[in-house]
């Protein structure tokens, strides 16, 4: 049997899956990764990331799959990081994450520069601190020492990987558009927008497709891998294309929503709207579409906080802590309630736009239990769900989202959002390893397995169907009241400072 190795490089763990021409999914890894957080700044160090695929790709080996059976290595990652690398493609310092918001006074200076509408025109999007541009202009002026010593800066956590894995350099478009200097259209480096920053073309990685060639394992990654010498490395794609991929999300106007460490909404478009409130627009697989896409800071962490506030910390990862949560929310009913929760532990990004933004229970009494506030965490991410489903539709209405992602494998949660945003939810089989699914879709587009993306999806991704949650006319009711209040928190919260 032949397979495709897929990686998803996440901010929590990193996953590894085979995947066979029929489509199943074979040797199922995840390796956790350390977050470094001080203040507004966010890190990880690359290593661990190309740790954890040696260490995925040995485990797959001691299992008894062989290495000569892998026809292709594909991959999928977080974006928008800022990993610089100096020529001998080692870290020049930690890689600077997504979420990390330093670069606020940088990405202002671009906005100065270039003004609003002429950004949007050529970008889809908006600036903030968060893009990789700005992060290399503040370490240009804040770390001269680490600068110098960079020849190239990484946009994704896998084209760190691919860079270890092959000796080059590359980033795919979806990537590439998070980083707030691609052209969004023709898919090209802004080459003036760098150069007036003292910046060059020749210190990004080079854009590929997903589907196409990055390079081949070297002898030094094949040494600690186990991968073959000269096996084929593909570009892979960022995370948000990857999991929209993984999602079956291929028709312009379906809806997804991935509930990972951090989260996002999305759907794929063929034109770049004007919504604003910080809804991205990424280039997607397929080159005449785009993906109108929410991002959401606030996720799978808030879960995690919850575990650590109300919970057990030794009961506090994967599914073990999803059902202890569920334990602690036992009986618990929406309708009476007045607790909520606005989930900003970690500023946000859509609909508003606030690094300093924080959390808030609202409603608390002396009779409140901790099941309903650990509801309440829940009920909040739900309720960010809706408010930029609603963003992204306008007036238009959905019945029915796809949830991916780790999150997913909450069915509590699932109902809550299916009650909160008045839609079905659908969770898909294997829905936490789809990102790494949706990266294999190069793998199988490139090798001919699949004709198109589109034909990988219709073929591949209708075997997965799952659970489908239905709303619950009662509590969506109790909700939409709930959800009134939710909407005026962030004001009246932001007037207290």
């Amino acid at each position: 049997m032949q397979y495709i190795a897929s990686f998803d490089i996440g901010t929590t763990n990193a996953k590894g899956i085979l995947v066979s021409q029929d489509g199943v999914i074979h040797g199922e890894m995840t390796k956790p990764i350390r977050t470094y957080h001080d203040g507004n700044r966010v890190e990880q160090e690359p290593e661990e990331w190309w740790q954890a695929v040696r260490e995925i790709a040995q485990d797959w080996w001691k299992s008894g799959f062989p290495a000569e059976k892998i026809q292709a290595i594909t991959l999928s990652g977080q974006m928008e990081d800022c990993i610089p690398i100096d020529g001998k493609g080692n870290p020049v310092r930690r890689g600077i994450l997504y979420s990390d918001s330093r670069a606020e006074s940088e990405a202002k200076q671009i906005l100065g520069r270039f003004g609003e509408e002429e950004i949007r025109q050529k970008t889809g999007n908006h600036i903030d601190g968060q893009m990789t541009f700005p992060k290399m202009v503040w370490l240009r002026e804040n770390e001269p020492d680490y600068f110098s010593k960079t020849e190239c800066f990484l946009i994704s956590a896998k084209d760190y990987v691919i860079r270890q894995l092959t000796g080059r350099s590359v980033t795919d478009p979806t990537s590439a558009a998070t980083a707030g200097m691609m052209n969004l259209l023709d898919r090209s480096w802004l080459s003036t927008w760098l150069n007036s920053f003292g910046l060059v073309t020749s210190c990004l990685p080079e854009l590929l497709g997903p589907d196409e060639i990055a390079g081949y394992v070297i002898k030094e990654a094949s040494s600690l891998t186990g991968f073959k010498i000269g096996t084929p490395v593909l570009c892979g794609i960022g995370d948000a294309g990857a999991a929209t991929l993984g999602a079956g999300v291929t028709e312009i106007g379906e809806m997804y929503a991935y509930l990972g460490t951090t989260g996002w909404v999305a759907l794929p478009t063929a034109t770049v709207s004007r919504v604003g409130n910080g809804v991205f627009h990424l280039a997607h697989a397929p080159k005449d579409v785009m993906i109108a896409i929410a991002p959401l800071l606030n996720a799978g962490n808030v879960h995690h906080w919850a575990l650590s506030v109300f919970g057990d910390p030794n009961r506090s990862e994967g599914k073990e802590g999803f059902a202890y949560l569920e334990e602690i929310m036992a009986n618990t009913d929406p309708s009476p309630r007045k607790v909520v929760f606005l989930p900003y532990l970690h500023g946000e990004r859509c609909p508003i736009q606030d690094p300093d933004a924080s959390g808030s229970f609202i409603g608390l009494k002396s009779t409140t239990t901790r099941g309903e506030m650990c509801a309440a965490v829940l009920e909040g991410v739900a309720m960010a769900i809706r408010q930029v489903m609603e963003l992204l539709l306008g007036e238009k209405e959905i019945r029915r989202i796809t949830l991916i992602g780790g999150g997913s494998r909450s069915r509590v949660w699932n109902q809550i959002i299916a009650d909160v945003c008045h839609c079905n939810v659908v969770v898909p089989q294997d829905s936490e390893f789809l990102p790494a699914l949706g990266a294999a879709a190069a793998g199988y587009v490139r090798l001919g397995w699949a004709n198109s993306y589109a034909d990988f999806s219709k073929r591949f991704l209708s075997l997965r169907e799952g659970e489908e949650y239905s709303p619950n006319a009662k509590n969506a009711s109790a909700y939409d009241k709930l959800y009134c209040n939710y909407l005026r928190i962030y004001s009246a919260v932001q007037a207290l400072d």
